[in-house]
């Protein structure tokens, strides 16, 4: 499997150095292309050979009782009815995850080749292929923040109310319809260069915000994730702190980067306001919530973080000439692409 997505990554990468170059026509075909082998990675893995997928295999077979969304439920009864295995299970949501995601990454990125070698780096391998339940409910939170962008609220609503029958986490993403496009005021520049060192802050020190959060606004959930890390529940999916992970350390560098060139990357790309707003909220769960359940905090901070993957590629207009902007971000993407690879395909571990 990983040979597959080395060639996959690869190809992807070596597209994206001269995407200028393709016509519409060429892009389209190579976005396909790349999707459907994409499609038949997720799809076809072994159980045994990522973090993750024998769970769902034994939730797939019933032989396991978890708080499961209904889309698993329907299309586990559907599929063993027609007398199939997991593997039938995991081509579904590959086929539904990643023509969504590919029609967000085309929507929304100025160069959607270059974003999608990114998504492939790292997402893809945690989402697609790890937390495929995820996966659709990220994807169509993309496509909830294309139409939040376009003022098509009601699509918008629809995307995200879809995604929380994929995961139930998902609802958090209403969040968007409280952002808007516009330029970053200084005081909004302000409060996103802090929210890193104060969210630390948070982290070392084990506040609990879930005592000062009303039961109305979801303060008793938070009180019973709280109680699930007490009683040491959470095992191994508390995974690494976030000091230790790669993919986050960069993601702070690709951060504060942005900020400080916020003002070029705003004219250079159209949605960069709205982009690092929402990565801003990933950070805040990631830093706050880790106090009451370190799975909530990674959950909640993967879902938005995946609005990277186009930070990721704005960042080449920092850079002139852009080839050397784009030679340093396919760099980053190397270096998550075989960090990832290391985690979440090799087995050595899930990183959280």
């Amino acid at each position: 499997m990983f040979i597959a997505l080395f060639l996959l990554f690869i190809a992807c990468l070596c597209l994206s150095s001269f995407e200028e170059r393709l016509n519409e026509r060429g892009k389209k075909l190579s976005f396909i292309l790349l999707g459907i082998v994409m499609i038949l990675i997720a799809g076809l893995r072994i159980p045994t050979e990522t973090p993750d997928s024998e769970s769902y295999e034994l939730m797939y077979y019933g032989k396991t009782l978890k708080l499961i969304e209904p889309t698993f439920i329907l299309f586990s009864n559907f599929l063993l009815d027609l007398s199939l295995g997991v593997n039938a299970l995991f081509l579904t949501y590959a086929a539904i995850s990643i023509p969504l995601r590919l029609t967000a990454i085309w929507k929304l990125s100025n160069l959607p080749l270059l974003t999608l070698c990114i998504y492939i780096s790292h997402y893809y391998q945690l989402h697609d292929i790890v937390e495929m339940r995820c996966a659709v409910a990220s994807a169509l939170f993309l496509l909830a923040i294309y139409y939040r962008l376009e003022q098509k609220t009601i699509l918008c609503l629809l995307c995200i109310f879809c995604g929380f029958f994929f995961h139930f986490s998902a609802l958090v993403g209403i969040v968007i319809l409280f952002l808007n496009n516009k330029p970053l005021k200084t005081w909004q520049c302000i409060v996103l260069y802090l929210i890193i060192p104060i969210g630390i802050i948070f982290y070392f020190s084990g506040l609990d915000i879930s005592q000062f959060v009303p039961s109305e606004l979801g303060g008793e959930k938070l009180q019973i994730y709280r109680t699930l890390k007490e009683k040491g529940k959470e095992g191994e999916l508390e995974g690494t702190p976030f000091y230790l992970s790669p993919a986050i350390l960069l993601n702070i560098c690709l951060y504060y980067g942005c900020l400080f060139y916020q003002q070029l990357l705003t004219v250079k790309y159209k949605y960069f306001p709205f982009f690092i707003k929402i990565m801003g909220i990933a950070f805040i769960c990631k830093f706050t919530l880790g106090s009451i359940s370190s799975v909530l905090a990674s959950r909640l901070f993967e879902y938005f973080d995946v609005v990277s993957i186009f930070l990721w590629t704005a960042s080449i207009y920092a850079f002139s000439p852009l080839n050397i902007g784009k030679c340093i971000i396919n760099l980053a993407s190397t270096i998550r692409f075989l960090l990832s690879s290391l985690f979440y395909v090799l087995g050595l571990g899930v990183n959280h």
